[in-house]
Order: structure tokens, then C-alpha cells, then sequence
């Protein structure tokens, strides 16, 4: 009998033993995978210190670049560290690994009784206009579908990542839309569905309500 516990408890022990030395395993080959990111990262050059990524959701700009980690300092001014095996792990987007220029599409719906090439016109003249708006590459306005409820426009533009704000000039451009389309008379329609009642002589269709709260008809 006593023979039988100290072989539970050897066995126990010995599992304990096992799981500890499983997870040292694991934490070595957890940082040894960073410090071998890092060096990658380092070396290859995939992006520097100042450039603006985005990986495994978090946008910023890469503020640091170290053995096991990297800091982004994203938007909202947050400091995330992320391991760099995260770097390896993920799809990384380096928006400005060969420039600083970033295309944004601006998408603008208006009734279909305005006048398409008039419409064309008023978009492509009001985002020429914006100073922060790139005039290389040119921005333009396509016509980009019969919506449900809408003529639909899209309108393309560049701008400089780190002189400018992508919020802010979408902004002001759709204010300016706004102001524009007021004075020029058209419309920005609102999704609206026409509902087609036929009435039945021969057949009428009655709803009431029985007792217990079912629909029956009549």
C-alpha cells in the first residue's frame, strides 16, 4: 500500500518536472524566435525607424526597432510594442517604404435625375481645389456605377502621409461637395424603396389577431 502512493507521487512529480521543463522549452524558443525576427528585421530592412506601417491591425509609425520587439506609435498616441515575430508572422503594409504619397477614394452618391457630366465636372474642380490634395499624381472622378438609389461617384486623390491628415482633407472636401451640390440644385438621395400595392377584388386578405396572439387569415 505504501509502495503504491510513493509510486503516485513519483509519478506526479515527475509530471510537474516534465510540464515546468515543457514550459522553460517554450519560453526559450518564444524568445529565441524574437531575438531571430529582430535580426531579420534589422538586417533586411523590410521598413526603418519614422515609417508608417500596419500589422496585425495596429496602424502607427515606427518609433523603435529592437533584439525582441518594435514600438509603433499609432494615431490615437499610443506606444504598442509588438514582438517582432509578429513582423514575420503577419502581413506588414509599409506605407511609405517608396514614398510618402497615399491614394484615397472618396465615394459620393447623388439623384438620378442630376446630370452625370455636370456632376463629374463639380467633383473633379472641388478636389483640384483642395491645397493638400496632391496635383501629382492628378486626381480624377469616375462614374462608377447605377446604384439602387444613386448615380455613383468615386473620387481619387494622393496626398502626403506626413504633412497631411487623410481625415481631415476628406472632410473638408465632402463640406465642400456639400456647399457645392446645395447651390448647384442637386440632390443627395437617401436609400428609399417604392412598395407597389395591388388590391385584390376577388380575394381580400384580412390580418386578425386570434387569441392567442397568432396571425391568422380570414
Amino acid at each position: 500500500m505504501q509502495e503504491s502512493k510513493c509510486k503516485r507521487i513519483s509519478c506526479i512529480f515527475y509530471f510537474y518536472i516534465v510540464k515546468f521543463k515543457c514550459k522553460k522549452l517554450n519560453i526559450f524558443n518564444y524568445i529565441f524566435n524574437n531575438l531571430i525576427s529582430g535580426f531579420i528585421v534589422i538586417f533586411s530592412r523590410p521598413f526603418k525607424v519614422s515609417d508608417m506601417i500596419e500589422v496585425a491591425g495596429t496602424s502607427g509609425m515606427v518609433e523603435d526597432i529592437g533584439s525582441r520587439s518594435m514600438t509603433i506609435r499609432t494615431y490615437d498616441g499610443l506606444d504598442v510594442i509588438l514582438p517582432n515575430r509578429y513582423f514575420l508572422e503577419n502581413s506588414v503594409t509599409n506605407w511609405t517604404r517608396t514614398d510618402l504619397k497615399k491614394r484615397e477614394i472618396l465615394k459620393v452618391g447623388v439623384s438620378y435625375d442630376s446630370d452625370s457630366r455636370e456632376v463629374e465636372k463639380l467633383l473633379t474642380d472641388i478636389v483640384k481645389d483642395h491645397s493638400k490634395v496632391l496635383k501629382d499624381p492628378a486626381p480624377f472622378v469616375i462614374f462608377k456605377n447605377f446604384g439602387d438609389d444613386a448615380l455613383e461617384f468615386e473620387i481619387y486623390y494622393w496626398f502626403e502621409l506626413k504633412s497631411s491628415s487623410g481625415l481631415k482633407i476628406s472632410s473638408d472636401l465632402r463640406h465642400h461637395i456639400a456647399a457645392v451640390f446645395n447651390r448647384e440644385g442637386i440632390n443627395i438621395p437617401y436609400p428609399q424603396r417604392d412598395i407597389h400595392i395591388i388590391n385584390d377584388d376577388a380575394k381580400k386578405l384580412t390580418l386578425d389577431k386570434s387569441e392567442n396572439g397568432e396571425t391568422k387569415n380570414v
